[in-house]
């Protein structure tokens, strides 16, 4: 029998495993039938959370795909009611909610208080990411394996930031999707992770990641058509993370004068000056400031 969703774990053989087992535990806590759900747990010769992912979904057989990290867990009898969504309205992507974590509240409260299933539908995922901000992590979705794979959109081999650039490529590419409030995934905020180490050479790694990301991103938003609802939305998102790599620098402790340089790298791509749009207010007012400084120093 086919299952319905397929769960792709990247784990590596260095990475502890109390942690992929309560992962593990977590999702046959959850009360699916066995043959439900196949359990993908991938690694990758190049140690990339990218590559390990990429060759999970190479392997997978379900209906729909979805994406956990080994450190963290689903919770108690969510996924039951997201099936519900799923086979009732058979969307491209389905998005949830997910609650940050700390091993202490999560073994002291097994479960969550009662949540209702709201949820709003959206003809297209280019209508959601042309309307709205949102955390472009890969785990806070169900992903339809066959818009995938008929799309071939796969993951950029890196263990940094390759989760915005497939999800924004994802909702380029989607048609139906539902987002809902719904809390399903629990993230364990952890000292060790990836994005919360700040050793120098980290902090370099991590910038060089997110311009590259947002190079490659760019270069998939001009091959688009410029005047469909999908590249507008696409160009949207292209300005938000444009915004997030100057934070990226400056979070990472660059100099005033790397942060030149990278600026005026930006400017010869056509990142910047930054086009006023009224996206939110929040880029109303940010803008300006990126802006007029890019005019008078770049």
């Amino acid at each position: 029998m086919t299952p319905f969703i397929s769960i792709i774990i990247p784990f590596y053989g260095t990475a502890d495993p109390t942690l992929l087992e309560r992962c593990l535990d977590s999702i046959h806590g959850q009360g699916m039938e066995e043959e439900s759900y196949e359990i993908i747990v991938a690694d990758d010769v190049n140690r990339t959370t990218g590559g390990a992912r990429n060759k999970g979904m190479q392997q997978a057989h379900g209906e729909y795909i979805l994406f956990i990290d080994a450190d963290d867990v689903m919770l108690p009898n969510t996924l039951l009611p997201c099936f519900s969504l799923l086979k009732q309205y058979s969307p491209d992507i389905l998005r949830f909610g997910f609650q940050e974590l700390s091993c202490n509240s999560f073994l002291e409260k097994k479960d969550l208080p009662n949540q209702p299933l709201s949820y709003t539908e959206y003809l297209s995922g280019a209508d959601f990411m042309l309307l709205n901000n949102f955390t472009g992590v890969v785990w806070t979705h169900f992903f339809r394996r066959g818009m995938l794979k008929t799309v071939s959109l796969y993951f950029s081999e890196t263990s940094f930031f390759e989760d915005e650039e497939f999800v924004a490529k994802a909702y380029f590419y989607a048609r139906k999707m539902l987002v809902t409030p719904y809390k399903v995934y629990g993230y364990f905020c952890l000292p060790t992770s990836l994005t919360r180490v700040f050793a120098e050479d980290k902090c370099r790694e991590r910038v060089d990641a997110f311009k590259d990301m947002l190079f490659r991103l760019r270069e998939f938003s001009l091959a688009s058509q410029s005047d469909t609802l999908p590249a507008k939305a696409l160009n949207r998102r292209v300005c938000f993370l444009t915004i997030d790599y100057i934070r990226q620098m400056r979070r990472n402790k660059c100099s005033i004068k790397e942060i030149n340089r990278q600026l005026a790298a930006l400017k010869q791509e056509g990142l910047l000056p930054l086009p006023r749009k009224g996206y939110s207010w929040k880029y109303r007012l940010v803008v300006p400031v990126i802006n007029a400084y890019t005019y008078l120093f770049i």
